[in-house]
């Protein structure tokens, strides 16, 4: 047997070859996830603090409501989804003259709407997690199967030495590799990932709730005086 990448895949059995496909699979998925949700997280923060800095010194809630609505802001505007829900919400409690109810109203939508981003931001976090979790049992998997064939052989050929029983466990011990490979990037991935998540969705609450109590007090106090 040539110790190779392509003599290895030849001294292999059809089953370890399926599991290997089937975590060469799980690992190039789970890389494009990683990117994908990388660069979708890096957008929400770019946008949603440009956001945050264009209505800084906003005070009308029409203007604000606008802006939440701009082309400009992209589709990834967290913030600005979040305010936009909350302003949206309160504003005919707040023509009423509805103090109370328009600020708790608020407060609910932003609420709300946070729960939505969050299940939007870790969309597909679960599948890199059952990548991270399942990968080693299917190396796992594929290791039994290269014990499996190596004592076959040696039942088969009635010799135990090294050569007879060499493809066996050269099988098992790559399918091992292979599931630890696909799954310690995962499960790095996932964790950094999720903490990043955790971290925007305080900021976002924080800055959300804060904007959005300081335009419907403004705009409350607004209509007393008009």
């Amino acid at each position: 047997m040539e110790f190779s990448v392509a003599g290895l895949w030849e001294s292999m059995g059809l089953a370890a070859r399926a599991v290997v496909l089937i975590l060469a699979f799980l690992s190039v998925y789970s890389f494009a996830v990683m990117i994908e949700r990388g660069l979708l997280l890096r957008k929400t923060r770019l946008q949603s603090q440009a956001f945050a800095d264009q209505i800084a010194n906003m005070t009308g809630m029409s203007e604000v409501l606008a802006q939440t609505k701009s082309p400009e802001l992209g589709e990834h505007c967290s913030l600005a989804q979040v305010v936009g829900e909350a302003l949206e919400e309160a504003q005919p409690l707040i023509e009423e003259g509805n103090d109370g109810a328009a600020v708790a109203t608020a407060e609910a939508a932003v609420t709300r709407s946070v729960t939505v981003t969050v299940a939007v931001l870790r969309k597909r976090l679960v599948q890199l997690a059952s990548t991270a979790a399942g990968a080693p049992f299917l190396g796992l998997f594929g290791t039994v199967l290269g014990l499996i064939r190596a004592f076959q052989t040696i039942a088969t050929t009635g010799s135990g030495g090294l050569t007879s029983v060499a493809a066996g466990i050269s099988e098992a011990l790559i399918t091992t590799l292979v599931g630890l490979f696909v799954a310690i990037p995962a499960l790095w991935a996932h964790n950094i990932l999720a903490d990043h998540i955790d971290s925007m969705i305080v900021d976002l609450d924080s800055t959300a709730s804060r904007l959005v109590e300081r335009l419907v007090r403004s705009s409350l106090r607004a209509g007393k005086q008009a």
